[in-house]
């Protein structure tokens, strides 16, 4: 029995250390993230955009993941730039893990012409990263039977640190191509007592959109847009493909993540989900729904991952002549 304990000593605190220097949220509706994708998508809207997203992921296992992101942006585009502030809070397992950054995007828009430019951007956010001891069960408490631990005093309860991203994104009336960085600086994020150094994340995204039907005004009422997203972080990656088809104010989409015949971590396979998502847009409103339904040996046990998102968008004055058109990207 003493060994059964120890056994188990040992496998918590090699699962929570790697736990707690590898938390990162993601999205399905990743673009209701911008800047939490890439800092370039600042100001990529024809005038103001708030936006807010939440996401609960495995409701059915205790200690469920939970994320929240909301950001404001505007295009200012007198001056070929793109502002926005966001917040990204998450939370993570049984233990209180938490997560949380709140910062600034700046972008700036190089035009070739009329048809093709390319946007630069840096982000700068303050992060607070920290954990609940109490809610945590620790070797030292398994093998003695006792309320508080030793090992308890080898973790800190909350650490902060700047975060400093930058991204590019490539652009056309139809296309988009883009690149992010984020801890670029490094930041040291460990909640044990010990140096462990941030990990570079690094995303790639793009997409081609397909008008398929305009109004008699010359927007596009029906259109297919098909995109992807690579995202990778020391020894993970994950590969996100998939299309959005719009019949103004409707859209439906479909995406699977995962790389096939790749294996992930751990030597499993590197295969995630399928991802549903209905969303309707009224007026400057837009809402939408997704569904991931679980691919890995967990599938029918997790409940799969939910996430809901609301967009506020209000464009500038319309007799004012636009010079150049936003990104063609998803716009849920």
């Amino acid at each position: 029995m003493r060994f059964i304990q120890y056994y188990i000593a040992i496998v918590f605190l090699c699962a929570f250390k790697s736990f707690v220097q590898a938390q990162e949220p993601q999205y399905s509706q990743f673009y209701v993230a911008p800047m939490y994708l890439n800092p370039a998508f600042a100001g990529n809207t024809e005038g103001i955009r708030g936006a807010l997203i939440y996401r609960n992921q495995w409701p059915s296992i205790p200690g469920t993941f939970q994320s929240f992101s909301a950001s404001v942006d505007v295009n200012a585009e007198d001056i070929n730039s793109g502002i926005g502030a966001f917040v990204h809070r998450d939370v993570a397992g049984s233990g209180g893990l938490s997560f949380t950054s709140v910062g600034m995007a700046y972008s700036y828009t190089i035009r070739f012409n009329r048809f093709l430019a390319f946007r630069p951007a840096l982000g700068m956010a303050y992060a607070h990263r920290g954990i609940d001891p109490s809610k945590l069960k620790f070797g030292d408490q398994l093998i003695s039977g006792g309320i508080l631990g030793v090992q308890t005093n080898l973790v800190a309860e909350n650490v902060n640190y700047m975060d400093v991203s930058a991204g590019g994104l490539f652009f056309g009336d139809r296309f988009f191509l883009g690149y992010g960085a984020f801890h670029i600086n490094r930041p040291n994020e460990s909640l044990l007592e010990e140096d462990e150094l941030s990990s570079i994340r690094h995303d790639v995204h793009g997409g081609y959109k397909f008008p398929m039907r305009l109004d008699n005004r010359g927007e596009v009422k029906t259109s297919l847009t098909l995109t992807a997203h690579y995202k990778s972080q020391r020894e993970w990656d994950q590969f996100d493909i998939g299309a959005y088809f719009t019949y103004n104010p409707f859209m439906a989409g479909l995406w699977y993540r995962g790389i096939p015949g790749a294996k992930s971590l751990n030597g499993n396979p590197n295969n995630e989900a399928f991802v549903l998502l209905l969303g309707v847009s009224l007026d400057n409103w837009r809402f939408a729904y997704s569904y991931d339904i679980t691919l890995s040996q967990l599938w029918g046990n997790t409940g799969g991952a939910h996430e809901i998102s609301l967009i506020y968008e209000r464009a500038r004055n319309k007799r004012k002549r636009r010079r150049f058109r936003a990104v063609p990207c998803p716009s849920f």
